[in-house]
């Protein structure tokens, strides 16, 4: 009976130790190496889809905001599960991990339908930008100032510095970070930088660069030239999470976070979240 009792205390304290440990929770870790470009849509994303009471994701989520090379050391060290990266920051060394568009993004100048100016070179809209008192009359030949106005993008920074020269500055630029406020102020002697869009209002027209003009299918090819695009690229084996965000991110909900963002959305719908 003594030894039956011993016996029995040795199975009990493993069984009582399972019992008492926590189950192990899930973690789902992205790093944004776009330079911050995806890191609101994303954290927004994560944020709704694991709140409230009818949360799409179990665990624990986090995205951190790091340079491309670290992104990679840390997704093929299995540190990260999931990061983000703009097309020409992809190594070859990445393709045989997941790899999905992600988005895109595109600096336009709009400009007043009745400014005879179609297009611009990347030359032309340096100089202009650069310049403190810009005129029209190298452009479209008349002689009136350029009104120029910009935007603050939503992750810091200006378009034109992000995509004509990080170390361009321009003090005499109207700044707003409303671009429904920007385009009170878009008259034919304005140049407005911003982000592109599909729904421009009656009066204003977009400006060619380099003879192309900005539409999704141009930005998204790569043949406007003010383009980025950026990847979801994950481990060679996704977990059930990662692969629950993915698809969540195709649902018309998490699409429309993309676009306040100012991002085109490229992934490819799912229909309604489940």
């Amino acid at each position: 009976m003594k030894y039956f009792f011993r016996f029995s205390l040795l199975l009990l304290f493993p069984a009582l130790t399972l019992w008492a440990s926590p189950a192990k929770v899930p973690v789902l870790r992205i790093g944004d190496g776009s330079c911050g470009s995806a890191l609101s849509p994303l954290r927004q994303a994560l944020v709704k889809a694991g709140s409230g009471k009818n949360s799409s994701l179990d665990g624990e989520f986090s995205i951190v905001r790091m340079t491309p090379q670290e992104a990679i050391a840390r997704l093929k060290e299995g540190k990260l599960e999931l990061i983000v990266l703009e097309k020409r920051d992809i190594p070859e060394t990445l393709k045989d991990f997941f790899r999905q568009d992600f988005a895109a993004e595109a600096m336009v100048c709009y400009t007043g339908e009745a400014n005879p100016v179609q297009s611009l070179s990347i030359r032309q809209l340096k100089e202009i930008w650069a310049t403190e008192r810009p005129t029209w009359r190298k452009y479209n030949g008349e002689y009136n100032d350029i009104h120029l106005l910009g935007l603050e993008f939503h992750h810091g920074g200006f378009p034109e510095a992000r995509f004509l020269g990080g170390s361009l500055r321009n003090n005499g630029v109207f700044r707003t970070r409303d671009i429904r406020r920007a385009w009170l102020f878009c008259s034919s002697l304005a140049l407005l930088c911003a982000y592109w869009s599909e729904n421009i209002p009656e009066g204003i027209k977009t400006v060619a660069a380099e003879g192309v003009k900005p539409s999704r299918k141009s930005i998204v090819s790569g043949d406007y030239p003010f383009n980025l695009r950026y990847e979801l690229i994950g481990s060679k084996k996704l977990s059930p999470e990662a692969e629950k965000f993915i698809k969540l991110l195709g649902t018309p909900e998490y699409t429309a976070i993309i676009q306040r963002c100012g991002l085109i959305p490229m992934m490819p719908e799912t229909g309604g979240e489940k």
